[in-house]
This record gives structure tokens, C-alpha cells and sequence, in this order.
């Protein structure tokens, strides 16, 4: 009798399991390019505020996905929020540094009012050097560009560093209008916001 009973309890939970395993959410994923629930910056664990695609024309040039310590819904709010942030890209074609480095140029300067644009002169050069430098992004690289308090603006390649940190909050602010700021195509801002 106990061995049937012992039997039961475990046939019920391995059906339990099933379930729960049933009813699980898939994987996120965009373009074949899986987009993980969490990332871990600086010690600390973020969740995935939302992640969409970003087109240049009518070419879609990579992935998107943006971690905060908690959801936020507005780029001030993002901004505000204290502790670790990472915006995490994958390309999904190849692309020349130098357009890349272009592209951020251009973005910057349709996104920061003069007096930012003057305050941001040196390490947005910098920024597009560091860009340029890179012969080309190709499909499948990933590029991590996080947010540490105290550190500032690290980016890294295929996990080596980009160069040195930017501890610069306007910088970041700045940096984050393209894609989620009033000018930035609806559909991506709305998605990396978790608005839609």
C-alpha cells in the first residue's frame, strides 16, 4: 500500500512538472536571434524592459534589447532609474564601421540640443573613433553598450572593450533619445519601453 501511495505522489508531480513546462512562455526571440528574460551587469540582475529591431531604410541592421534593474515605460523614467542598465544589439547583417560610426554622428546631432551637443563635443568624438576603427560589424556580433553608476558608459564587442567608460549621465540620456526618445521610429521606442 505504501509503495502505491509513494508511486502516485511521484507520478503526480513529474505530471505537475509537464505542466508547468507546458505552460511556460517560449523563449523571446527576434530575427532567429534568441533575447534572453535577464542579464546580470555590475553584480546586478536586470529584466528585459522590452526589445524590438532597428531598420536603417529599409534594411533591418540589428536587435535590440534593453535591461533595467525594473520595468520603466518613458525614457526620463529609464533614465532616472538608479542602478545598472544594458542595452544589449545583435547585428543581423554586415555593416562598415565607419557607417556606423556615421549613423551615431548623425543620430547624436538630431537628438542633442546645442548647448548638449557642445557640453558632449569630446566623448561623442571619441565614441565615433572607436566605431570607425572597427573594419566592419558582422552578422551575429554583439555589441553590449551597459550603464554602471560610479563607472559610467562601458561598451564592449564580442566581449572585448571598446574603449574607455564615459561617466557621463547627459551622455547616456543622449544616447538612449534615438531609440526611445519623441523622434525614434514608434514601433521601437514603444517596444523597447514595453509599451506594445
Amino acid at each position: 500500500m505504501k509503495r502505491q501511495s509513494l508511486w502516485r505522489r511521484w507520478a503526480l508531480s513529474c505530471l505537475m512538472v509537464l505542466a508547468n513546462a507546458a505552460h511556460a512562455a517560449p523563449p523571446r526571440e527576434l530575427e532567429g536571434v534568441a533575447i534572453d528574460d535577464t542579464a546580470q551587469v555590475a553584480g546586478a540582475k536586470l529584466v528585459l524592459n522590452g526589445a524590438s529591431i532597428q531598420k536603417r531604410g529599409f534594411f533591418k541592421t540589428n536587435t535590440c534589447a534593453l535591461y533595467l534593474t525594473e520595468k520603466r515605460h518613458t525614457l526620463g523614467e529609464v533614465v532616472k532609474l538608479a542602478g545598472p542598465k544594458r542595452v544589449h544589439l545583435v547585428m543581423l547583417r554586415d555593416v562598415k564601421g565607419f557607417l556606423i560610426a556615421r549613423q551615431f554622428l548623425n543620430d547624436f546631432a538630431a537628438s542633442a540640443s546645442e548647448a548638449e551637443a557642445q557640453a558632449l563635443t569630446t566623448e561623442v568624438e571619441s565614441i565615433a573613433a572607436g566605431y570607425a576603427k572597427i573594419d566592419m560589424l558582422h552578422k551575429g556580433d554583439v555589441v553590449l553598450i551597459d550603464w554602471i553608476p560610479g563607472e559610467g558608459i562601458a561598451a564592449s564587442l564580442n566581449g572585448q572593450s571598446m574603449g574607455p567608460a564615459h561617466d557621463n549621465e547627459l551622455l547616456w540620456d543622449v544616447s538612449l533619445r534615438p531609440v526611445m526618445g519623441p523622434l525614434a521610429p514608434r514601433e521601437l521606442r514603444e517596444q523597447l519601453l514595453g509599451i506594445n
